[in-house]
Parts: C-alpha cells; sequence; structure tokens
C-alpha cells in the first residue's frame, strides 16, 4: 500500500543544479539590498504624542548587521550590482566616480590598484558604523573590479559561489 503512495509521488529535484530557484543576478542584488537595508537601520518607534499617548510601543529589530557583516554584504551586493546591469549600474558609477577623485591627477600618479588598496586599509584599520560599511563595501566592490589584479579576487569568489549553485 506505501509503495503505491511512494510511486505516484512527483520526484522531488533540483533541476538544472539551481539550488535557489531561478533568482539571478537582479533578484540577488534586490534581497541583498533588503538585508542592508533592514540590517542597519534601527526600527522606528510608534511614537507618544503630545502627553505621552499614542502607545510607545517600539518596533524591534530581530538580526542587525556587525560593521564587517555589513562591509562584506555590501561587496557581495555591490558585485551583484555590476553584474545585473540595468537599475542596478549606480553602485558602479558611484565606485568610478570616488575611484576618478583619486586617479585625476591631484594625487600624482595614482592608479585604481591605489584606491582599492586605501578601501582595503580602510575597512580592514576602522570600525565603521553598519551604513558607513554598507556603503563602503559597495564602493569596494567596483573599485576593486575595475583595479583587476588581486583585487579582483572577491568579485570572482562571489560570482563563482553564485553561478556554483546555479543563482545567476
Amino acid at each position: 500500500m506505501l509503495q503505491q503512495y511512494l510511486a505516484a509521488a512527483p520526484a522531488i529535484s533540483v533541476e538544472g543544479g539551481k539550488i535557489l530557484g531561478s533568482v539571478g543576478a537582479g533578484g540577488i542584488a534586490l534581497a541583498l539590498t533588503a538585508v542592508l537595508v533592514a540590517g542597519i537601520r534601527e526600527p522606528k518607534s510608534a511614537g507618544g504624542g503630545p502627553g505621552g499617548s499614542g502607545g510607545g510601543k517600539k518596533g524591534r529589530i530581530r538580526k542587525k548587521l556587525t560593521s564587517d557583516q555589513a562591509q562584506w554584504t555590501g561587496v557581495a551586493a555591490g558585485t551583484f550590482y555590476m553584474a545585473a546591469g540595468s537599475i542596478w549600474t549606480v553602485g558602479e558609477n558611484v565606485s568610478d566616480a570616488f575611484s576618478g577623485m583619486f586617479t585625476g591627477g591631484g594625487f600624482g600618479t595614482a592608479g585604481t590598484g591605489s584606491v582599492a588598496l586605501l578601501l582595503a586599509a580602510i575597512m580592514y584599520f576602522r570600525e565603521l558604523s553598519p551604513g558607513k560599511a554598507a556603503l563602503t563595501g559597495i564602493v569596494a566592490a567596483g573599485v576593486w573590479a575595475s583595479a583587476g589584479g588581486i583585487w579582483g579576487l572577491p568579485e570572482a569568489l562571489i560570482l563563482t559561489g553564485a553561478n556554483a549553485v546555479g543563482a545567476i
């Protein structure tokens, strides 16, 4: 009797190795942006009006990103912004503008690799607030990708990992 039900049940499988289903780079960029916004913002309280009325119940945050988590989530988000294109190119444009401030000749002969080194130093030696760390990670993703060399390693690892699970 049990064998009849087992034979009639559809086979459950991961189609084409896509563990996360049909996500795409734009979908991952959107999801990581939601993680950053939800993880770095303090919830607003249901403020009491004049006289203290209004309930005063404060919203709660389930998980708050640490500075390190926010910056590496920002690096991953920035990488997927570049891979997704379309509306997400804003992240790459910000990275290019930041890099251009240093490579435009005002600091002597400075290449994109020196800007990548500057961002890596800031990320390693300074503990930024989660919001600033996330922004630094997004900018770093674009600068590192355009610098090439060893700086392209995070982008390669992130995109290779996403491709391995079939997300892109």
